[in-house]
């Protein structure tokens, strides 16, 4: 008895749970905390951003979002991560230029594909940059600078935590016809300890990482890159009025998914984050701490579009700057 019995239990077990498996797929996005990972370290401009944001998402998702940073090796750690989770919504990244942008350039083999691996989510906006010493450094203009490191080859360094920073740093020693050695950190934090320590001469740092150690004067910026001064440091002046016209140094931050989540997800998370940047809070946090943010897409097709020019862009500046692929 217990055996004919046991076929007709595993048909019931089995219906019981195929009709569950419809009601638990068509619950509502989101119904459980969304993992954002980012490739840098906390403190970095792209931390910054993903905070301010997370905190504008929950509002409207009623979702808790967990930011888990992944920083080093060039952002590979946690793209991968990203691109073999499952594609449901609930594991984000949260990036800027670099990992999809300028390492297509820099590296012969990428472990990821920046567009079959990931589908685009939203823009949150672009920021730029400060050329910024050590405060006990001498130079205290960037032609103070130039001088300095034609004057002391043997002495001269620059850092980086990204690699807009590293590209923007090379193609600037390139313009002034002057030489250094390139040193790479795990996140642009560890760069700018070390710059405050006088252990590396300059370096490009994004605003939004760097303008409280400037503003306090533990580093002094001589130069920026953004298209207007900074209004909490009227002056230090663009990079065009400090001698070096057109020399530009930008990056953006935006969310993409990986490859395969449905459109219906990710048009949800896209039209929370365009909700949360024209709301005004977003905007006002990332005023106070950045500055130089601005919105830059509106829908996911527009951001696809934009990384995808800012790619051609950067892999023309990285063969100017005339770095070699790994």
């Amino acid at each position: 008895m217990r055996q004919s019995l046991a076929p007709l239990l595993a048909a019931v077990v089995t219906g019981m749970i195929a009709l569950a498996a419809p009601a638990a797929h068509g619950q509502p996005y989101p119904n459980r905390p969304i993992k954002m990972i980012l490739p840098f370290g906390p403190g970095s401009g792209t931390d910054i951003g993903a905070r301010s944001l997370a905190d504008e998402l929950r509002k409207d998702l009623g979702e808790t979002i967990v930011i888990e940073n992944r920083p080093g090796a060039s952002g590979f750690i946690a793209v991968e991560a990203v691109a073999k989770a499952p594609p449901d919504g609930y594991t984000v990244l949260f990036t800027a230029t670099t990992t999809h942008s300028t390492n297509p350039s820099l590296f012969r083999k990428l472990p990821y594909d920046p567009e079959k691996d990931f589908v685009p989510v939203a823009g949150l906006g672009e920021a730029y940059y400060f050329l910024i010493v050590n405060n006990e450094h001498p130079a205290r203009t960037m032609q103070d600078l130039v001088a300095w490191l034609k004057a002391n080859p043997g002495k001269a360094s620059y850092g980086w935590g990204a690699t807009v920073s590293q590209i923007t740093g090379a193609a600037f020693l390139g313009r002034v016809g002057a030489t250094a050695v390139g040193v790479p950190y795990k996140s642009s934090p560890q760069a700018v300890a070390d710059l405050i320590g006088g252990q590396i001469s300059f370096m490009f740092q994004d605003i939004t990482a760097v303008l409280a150690q400037a503003q306090s004067g533990r580093v002094r910026a001589i130069a920026t890159t953004s298209p207007h001064r900074v209004a909490k440091m009227p002056d230090v002046p663009l990079m065009q009025e400090a001698g070096l016209p057109d020399f530009r140094a930008n990056a953006y931050t935006g969310i993409f998914a990986p490859a395969g989540t449905p459109d219906a997800i990710v048009r949800r998370l896209n039209a929370a984050v365009v909700k949360a940047q024209k709301a005004g809070d977003l905007a006002k946090k990332l005023e106070s701490c950045c500055e130089t943010y601005m919105l830059i897409t509106e829908t996911p097709e527009a951001f696809g579009d934009y990384v995808r020019r800012d790619r051609a862009m950067w892999a023309e500046r990285i063969a100017a700057a005339g770095i070699k692929p790994e």
